[in-house]
């Protein structure tokens, strides 16, 4: 409103001006003054004015964080869920809640009329934090949720007919998506411990010449590693020394050593065989110490 005072008052002594000039102007021949101008009508309303402050938008709602609604729901990724398997057993009246993305519906061969895939109950829910894909969990959602939406799920681990563990849902919640991924392999159509065959990725580097993020290829010249986490012993061929020590998505030693995981919950890795995935970073240790090393990808038989 100053503002516009202060115009108007500015219009009002222009014109004040203007109409002094016509007193003074000067006579023609016959003495009478010239015909006067019009003056200039400025209505104030017309006036286009920016604002004192500038004009300020209605506040908009800032996006969710989505590790704080996770946590605020006290969830952890799918996977993890697997590890603490012992610690989340319904059985035992405890609960727990997981998070990710769900997933396709889970088929099964019928073995009885031998007709090809039949579907289950289940759902798989895809841990979205490691894995690319390849790391989920059996959920029995009901139609609570729907494929693609990223959910957190309360209940606990339960055992169906065939023995095999699924998550138990007592209720589902909306979180916001995850973060893309920087990786460039596309994730997996399906979470799944059965190891694909394929060709090595153009950039692919023998194991020995790692670089963080790099995709690698190697030969397993070790056992199987006797606990989850101590991780596979890995060099550029069978017969070389352990260059590194892998561990693949999902490996880690369970609580209490309390590892309760299924066969089709473990990576199965043949020694001499060449295999490739995408690493995180290098961690060496010294010449005399086999590096550090997780696969961010699911390993990949070279044919």
């Amino acid at each position: 409103m100053r503002l516009v005072a202060i115009v108007l008052a500015i219009v009002l002594v222009a014109a004040a001006c203007q109409g002094k000039g016509r007193e003074a102007a000067p006579r023609n021949e016959s003495g009478s003054a010239p015909p006067p101008v019009a003056d200039a009508v400025v209505a104030a309303d017309a006036l286009v004015l920016p604002p004192e402050d500038g004009q300020k938008k209605p506040d908009e709602p800032e996006a969710p964080d989505p590790g704080k609604v996770i946590a605020e729901l006290g969830a952890v990724p799918a996977w993890q869920a697997v590890i603490d398997r012992a610690q989340l057993l319904s059985r035992r009246g405890q609960r727990g809640a997981v998070y990710g993305r769900v997933g396709p519906a889970i088929l099964v061969a019928d073995k009885a009329i031998d007709a090809g895939l039949v579907a289950t109950p289940y759902m798989w829910l895809v841990d979205d934090t490691e894995g690319n894909g390849a790391l989920g969990i059996r959920v029995k959602l009901e139609g609570k949720a729907k494929e693609g939406d990223r959910v957190a799920i309360d209940g606990a681990w339960d055992l169906d007919a065939e023995r095999r563990w699924f998550w138990r849902v007592e209720k589902v919640t909306a979180v916001p998506a995850a973060a893309p991924s920087d990786l460039k392999e596309p994730p997996l159509a399906a979470p799944s411990h059965v190891i694909a065959n394929g060709e090595l990725p153009s950039g692919a580097r023998t194991i020995s010449l790692a670089k963080d993020g790099d995709a690698v290829y190697f030969q397993i010249v070790g056992p199987a590693p006797t606990t989850e986490g101590d991780g596979w012993q890995v060099a550029d061929e069978l017969g070389n020394p352990t260059f590194a020590l892998m561990n693949l998505p999902g490996e880690r030693a369970s609580y209490g050593g309390q590892d309760m995981k299924q066969p089709d919950e473990r990576w199965a890795l043949r020694r001499g065989q060449t295999y490739w995935v995408r690493i995180g970073k290098v961690r060496k240790r010294g010449a005399d110490k086999p590096a550090l090393v997780n696969a961010r990808t699911a390993p990949v038989r070279v044919m």
